[in-house]
């Protein structure tokens, strides 16, 4: 657990705005035994150059055939990672120093498939807003049933164990490309 891969999932399509700041947000992790798979949707902006700026060999490039949903995509990001945690952080997204290093430390217990943790939505005409407020936390343990009555989950927060996501019979519904994660 100590020494594990995290494999950081980062879909791009023409996402050259926050890039740098969103793969920053991974390179100064605490834990520092991540790769990040960049997988790039055909993007027409400088998205590429700016992921290929970055001279870390943690960091993996792939450029996709063709577009494809944002389902698909995460799917195929999934299929090249190595780790034994899967993570996901989108190009407009940033993660504190500490995200990867406070999560792991659940997976000691075996049962456990999935770890989220609280978000701030935060940008020019939006207020910053906690999702998860001191008095109301999310619920734990076997969750399932209060997932489908009310989807309280934040991608850019969550952390799965490869072991579990493997047992599924799909992941991603290619279908989607908005609400995947939801699915």
């Amino acid at each position: 657990m100590t020494n594990s891969l995290v494999s950081v999932i980062m879909n791009c399509h023409n996402s050259e705005k926050y890039l740098e700041d969103a793969i920053n947000s991974v390179i100064n992790q605490t834990y520092q035994n991540w790769e990040l798979i960049f997988w790039d949707n055909c993007s027409s902006d400088k998205s590429s150059q700016i992921v290929n700026s970055f001279k870390d060999k943690r960091i993996k490039y792939y450029l996709a055939k063709q577009f494809s949903s944002l389902g698909a995509a995460r799917n195929l990001a999934i299929s090249k990672s190595k780790g034994e945690y899967i993570a996901f952080l989108d190009c407009d997204d940033l993660w504190f120093p500490k995200k990867i290093e406070s999560q792991l430390p659940f997976f000691k217990d075996k049962e456990v498939g999935i770890v989220i943790s609280n978000t701030i939505f935060f940008g020019k005409n939006i207020k910053d807003k906690i999702l998860y407020k001191e008095n109301y936390p999310p619920p734990q343990g076997f969750v399932f049933k209060k997932l489908i009555e009310a989807y309280y989950i934040s991608l850019e927060t969550v952390m799965l164990s490869k072991k579990h996501l493997s047992r599924l019979d799909h992941l991603f519904d290619v279908r989607f490309e908005v609400i995947e994660e939801f699915d």
